[in-house]
């Protein structure tokens, strides 16, 4: 529907005889100066219908089968059955292996959930504030943080969870587990949150955020973290990667205070589990900030969301987790398939049945299980399995052929249903345009760099070392 670009000045050229804008060359008005990422942004004519996408693998069915029988695995284990089910089941345990030399699609899908879902209610969120209570703190700082939890505070929805947890080098907890909001508890916290002082020592966010992680996840209450500090931290990657590996149960709105917060933690934090970020700079007052994450969090949410994928009999699939176990307005879901066509070792592969794959991301941690199901009448067979630090979790054999159907279950009185035509695809070849002559021809390949010329050109040690 359209393109354009918040960074920088563009050029968006089509091809003349296109009945349509499928194919677009984007290219700099200007010569780029490096001072800036470029941000392109293209706007679909349907937004909220799903889009699935398939990209070739780097070996052909045959290739692949060549790759495979020389593979020491392959070939015990064929030894001994070589059977077409020990063929596959060979298969889908090397599928985490194989993922360069297999297609993979990619299922996009950001839902309309206020027009489908009208009757969607605002979220009875766990609400954590975490505050930063290092000496760095002290002063006008934690001043100005007293007064805005105070009002946030009070501006919380009845029925929902909340806690106040207060860090330095190690952490205080207002309450033993989140309480439920009530004129009590408000008092109470309130009463604690005029006595906060900066008296804390250092600054350690990994302690108390490994205690939030540990808590039981209450059902129908989506986790959401503020955080507030000024400083920066050592071990910043491993409170990343923690929060990154728990994103589908916990959400995060992180504030800067002050000019020495570090950017990379606060952005960080909210990147990796999909919430704000906000930066104070000397004279803003940190109320509205929050207030305007708070209404946010507070927006109606879709929980216990799950995503089924439908494929032939004839093929193994490694399904990626959903991103996300709470879906807020403007999120998306974004799933990933591995796909291994397994028809040359079945002998008589029956090209109407079908097996689907359902991802689910369990409430009580925050790791993915997969839920198997076959034909009528087959078990249900669930198992968890961390292959990495990011939770990615191999999934179980799934058929594909050319078509493959997504079904979103949005709620119990609503479905999604997608099928997307993958069969003969083809990537659009680029076409030489006005504004990108030297498509057609490579003017200017890039010279291969050798070793005695990084020397030649650095003949100081510090010019050495930046080199």
């Amino acid at each position: 529907a359209g393109v354009e670009s918040p960074t920088h000045e563009i050029r968006a050229d089509a091809d003349p005889s296109a009945r349509s804008a499928k194919s677009i060359v984007i290219t700099l008005a200007n010569k780029h100066t490096f001072d800036r990422p470029v941000e392109i942004l293209i706007h679909p004519s349907e937004p909220h219908m799903p889009h699935v996408l398939m990209e070739e693998g780097d070996m052909t069915p045959a290739e692949y089968e060549r790759h495979l029988k020389g593979k020491n695995d392959f070939i015990k284990g064929t030894k001994k059955d070589p059977s077409a089910e020990k063929k596959t089941d060979i298969i889908r345990k090397r599928l985490n292996k194989d993922i360069p030399h297999h297609p993979v699609i990619m299922l996009n899908f950001c839902p309309d959930l206020r027009t489908l879902q009208p009757d969607l209610q605002k979220a009875q969120g766990e609400f954590i504030f975490l505050v930063d209570r290092s000496r760095s703190m002290s002063g006008v700082n934690i001043n100005r943080v007293k007064d805005a939890l105070l009002v946030i505070l009070k501006s919380l929805m009845p029925a929902c969870l909340f806690n106040v947890i207060g860090f330095g080098s190690t952490f205080k907890t207002l309450f033993p587990a989140s309480q439920t909001y009530c004129e009590e508890s408000l008092a109470m916290a309130c009463e604690s949150i005029k006595r906060i002082r900066a008296d804390m020592g250092g600054t350690n966010i990994l302690l108390p955020l490994k205690w939030v992680i540990r808590q039981p996840i209450h059902r129908g209450h989506p986790r959401l973290l503020f955080l507030l500090t000024d400083g920066a931290i050592s071990n910043t990657g491993k409170v990343l990667e923690l929060l990154r590996n728990h994103s589908c149960s916990t959400r995060c709105y992180s504030f800067g205070i002050g000019p020495n917060a570090c950017r990379r933690l606060v952005q960080g934090l909210a990147a990796v589990s999909r919430g704000i970020a906000e930066f104070l700079e000397e004279g803003e007052r940190l109320q509205p900030k929050m207030i305007k994450s708070l209404k946010k969090a507070m927006a109606p949410v879709l929980s216990d969301v799950s995503v089924e994928w439908v494929f032939p009999e004839s093929t193994e699939v490694l399904v990626s987790p959903v991103s996300t176990s709470c879906l807020f307005p403007g999120d998306r879901l974004v799933g990933y398939g591995i796909v291994c066509d397994t028809s040359p070792y079945i002998s008589n592969p029956r090209s109407d049945k079908r097996r689907r794959y359902s991802m689910m991301h369990s409430q009580e941690s925050g790791s993915s299980v997969f839920f198997h199901s076959q034909e009528e009448g087959a078990g249900v067979e669930s198992w968890n399995h961390s292959r990495d630090s990011e939770g990615c979790c191999p999934a179980e054999p799934d058929p594909l052929s050319r078509r493959a159907g997504t079904d979103v279950k949005a709620s119990s009185r609503r479905r999604a249903y997608s099928t997307t035509q993958i069969a003969d695809h083809e990537p659009c070849k680029k076409v030489p345009t006005a504004s990108d002559p030297g498509t057609a021809l490579v003017k200017t390949p890039l010279r291969k760099t050798h070793l005695q010329d990084v020397q030649q050109v650095s003949p100081e040690p510090w010019q050495m070392d930046f080199q």
